[in-house]
């Protein structure tokens, strides 16, 4: 009897795999890529090549979502030679993607490539539910799909999850019991196992095919229904009444919408979405009044909303200038817009166009050449090439105290401007676009803290520039440098630059010591180094990428701190902090 279900329940995961492999056998052979490649690196301790490591694990990735669209779409047409030719034609056209990746330079700004790559998954992620369903004649098969999908991936990973916390604790049981040593990669395996080749092959044998797939029968669920009506619509009633009362404030006001209002308005049109979404089945099976009417006049309530997230895009446009955030806001401003007068004149008879409408306006704006990241960087750069040439500079790139006197020449908030642009260049587009411009050690920090006010401490500032003179330093030692580790010392800390800047009290000028607190802990006490104001001011002689590493002292005598880069800036009279930035390597004995 037990060797009868032990043959039943191997032939039953048997047929499972076989359908699974027959129905998706390119995800399947994804999918196991996938588990034998997350294996190896835990063999190996992800000992290759960084880049190596991600651009493989994008590749299978994507490659298993790729390849499920792909089928899913191959089963709807009837010509099996050019499902077969897409599909060797798309994933020809993956690999070369991850190629590209792959051969990038490390000093290219992959914010473009990103923003690509993020509206292209998203596209593929949505034809999952909706490719297979474009001949249909309402979006019931697609709904049901859908939640059906989404309900199979759910379950898939709570069995997986299950799983695999089940098999560790029975392995760590052998631990305890029976003292049998057992290594941390085998709970990774298991992990592995468990949480992706499991999931992912019960997941492929839920999901629904042929007439199931296809199911017209609509299945509204009372649960989803009475949620919506009792709790979401009192909410999106909330949203309407709190933004309609400010829209008639600031009319009668006759003042500006402020910037916060057009993440409230976003919400309100995500719930509306949702809502429609939500519906949908129980308005085609059951035809009620009042679900035809919250399905229509919703986003007629909304659609005037729209204008304050407008009015309040523009005001910041106005203010501030473009930047990749602010395009992509008011091009969803403008998809929101488009929402709401489509379901108000189609009576929201179809809703499957509104993710894929989005996902195409992403896709248009994101990896075309011409695209919005460029546009930004662009336009940036425009502007500040404008500003040099106003003011007559011609001898590029800038050096460090050539940019901060050529700001502190500029009115400030016209300076706070061009530094602001500079950072976000940096930050957003790599040293590279901006490198024709000013040099590696020209620092926004100082600048920003300096001009970053309101204009009339700014203009105090410019007045007493003459009086109180601005101190900058800053140095870095070359990536290549070799730093011996120092006698009696075991093992060591990298202390990367902080993304905040260390406020020092300008007391400590006096002193000459300036106290870095460096976020780790010795014998149960903060780690400090004590850095001298003297050996800064020695090292900032040195140009950026040329400086030796040097040694500095800590609070603790089993620690020291060796620099390697470092920005200091801060004013020689006043009570203003100093600002620190450092990086290096703590060595602790």
């Amino acid at each position: 009897m037990k060797g009868q279900f032990l043959n039943k329940a191997f032939h039953t995961l048997t047929e499972a795999f076989q359908n699974c492999l027959k129905r998706f056998p390119t995800t399947v052979c994804f999918v196991l890529a996938l588990t034998a490649y997350l294996a190896y690196l835990v063999s190996t301790e992800m000992e290759d090549e960084r880049k190596l490591t991600l651009v493989l694990g994008y590749y299978f990735s994507v490659g298993t979502l790729l390849s499920l669209t792909l089928h899913l779409w191959s089963e709807e047409i009837k010509n099996r030679v050019k499902g077969i030719s897409v599909h060797i034609v798309m994933h020809v056209l993956l690999i070369a993607d991850a190629v590209y990746l792959y051969s990038l330079s490390p000093e290219r700004s992959l914010t473009e490539i990103s923003i690509a790559h993020g509206a292209a998954i998203l596209a593929l992620w949505l034809s999952v539910f909706f490719l297979s369903f474009t001949k249909e004649k309402n979006d019931i098969p697609s709904w049901n799909f859908a939640s059906y999908t989404v309900g199979a991936f759910v379950t898939a990973n709570v069995v997986g999850l299950i799983m695999s916390g089940g098999i560790s604790l029975l392995v760590f049981s052998l631990h305890q019991l029976f003292d049998v040593d057992v290594s941390w990669k085998c709970y990774l395996y298991i992990l592995t196992i468990c949480s992706v080749l499991l999931p992912m092959l019960l997941f492929l044998g839920m999901l629904p095919k042929d007439e199931l797939k296809h199911n017209q029968e609509p299945q509204p669920s009372e649960f989803l229904n009475g949620t919506i009506h009792f709790l979401f619509l009192p909410l999106m009633a909330g949203y309407l009444l709190v933004l309609y009362i400010y829209a008639t404030r600031i009319l009668i006001n006759w003042e500006l919408p402020t910037g916060w209002v057009s993440w409230l308005v976003v919400a309100l049109m995500a719930g509306c979405i949702a809502i429609e979404f939500g519906l949908y089945p129980a308005r085609v099976s059951e035809s009620k009044r009042i679900n035809e009417w919250i399905a229509r006049w919703l986003p007629a309530l909304v659609l005037p909303l729209l204008i304050l997230m407008t009015v309040g895009i523009i005001r910041r446009f106005n203010d501030y200038g473009v930047t990749i955030n602010r395009l992509y806001l008011i091009t969803l401003n403008i998809w929101c817009y488009i929402v709401c007068f489509g379901l108000v004149f189609t009576q929201a008879r179809r809703i499957s166009w509104i993710p894929i409408s989005f996902s195409i306006i992403f896709l248009l704006t994101s990896v075309l050449p011409v695209n919005y990241a460029s546009i930004t960087r662009n336009v940036m750069r425009h502007s500040v090439e404008k500003e040099l040439a106003r003011s007559g500079k011609t001898d590029l790139p800038l050096s460090r105290n050539q940019y901060d006197n050529w700001l502190d020449s500029l009115p400030a908030k016209t300076a706070l401007q061009v530094n602001d642009r500079l950072r976000y260049l940096h930050y957003w587009f790599g040293r590279k676009s901006i490198a024709d411009l000013v040099d590696k050690d020209a620092s926004f920090y100082y600048a920003q803290n300096r001009f970053g006010q309101n204009s009339n401490k700014a203009a105090d500032n410019d007045k007493a520039a003459d009086g109180n003179r601005a101190v900058s330093y800053n140095g870095q030692a070359s990536s290549q440098t070799s730093i011996e580790i120092p006698k009696g010392y075991s093992h060591f800390v990298i202390i990367p630059e902080s993304s905040r800047q260390l406020k020092i009290p300008h007391k400590y000028i006096e002193t000459g010591v300036l106290l870095a607190s460096l976020g780790t802990r010795t014998d149960e006490m903060n780690d400090t180094a004590y850095i001298d104001l003297k050996n800064i001011e020695a090292l900032q002689r040195y140009k950026y990428g040329e400086m030796p590493p040097a040694q500095f002292k800590c609070n603790s005598d089993k620690c020291l701190f060796i620099l390697t880069g470092f920005s200091l800036d801060y004013q020689e009279e006043g009570d203003e902090a100093l600002l620190l930035n450092i990086n290096g390597y703590l060595f602790k004995k």
